[in-house]
């Protein structure tokens, strides 16, 4: 008896975190241009903190999207990986299992 790790599974649950990744990289980039702009919003709207509280509001949001990119990224390359390494383990214990097979039922082994 011997067991099978899903390794497709694996694999499409990389590309789900690949495609996460590629969403929040989209998301960044759009916010990208107004990151820090907090002067935007006029005089009267700086007096009362707001481009203070906006600018660190700004770049909070960015280095989030930044952090979750790197993190979705690694994830899907863990799990890429770790279906590679399966599959090889699989191949070489797929061999090894029919090889003890062959030898019980070449013995006199009673089930």
């Amino acid at each position: 008896m011997s067991f099978a790790v899903e390794t497709e599974l694996l694999r499409k649950q990389a590309k789900e975190w690949g495609q996460r990744r590629d969403d929040v990289d989209a998301v960044n980039k759009e916010i990208a241009t107004s990151v820090g702009m907090g002067y935007k919003f006029g005089v009267l709207a700086g007096s009362n903190g707001v481009e203070e509280a906006y600018n660190l509001w700004s770049n909070c949001m960015q280095d989030s999207l930044e952090d979750a990119s790197i993190s979705f990224n690694y994830l899907s390359v863990a799990l890429t990986s770790t279906a590679d390494n399966y599959d090889a383990s699989d191949q070489t214990a797929a061999l090894s299992v029919k090889e003890l097979d062959k030898v019980l039922e070449e013995s006199d082994y009673h089930e």
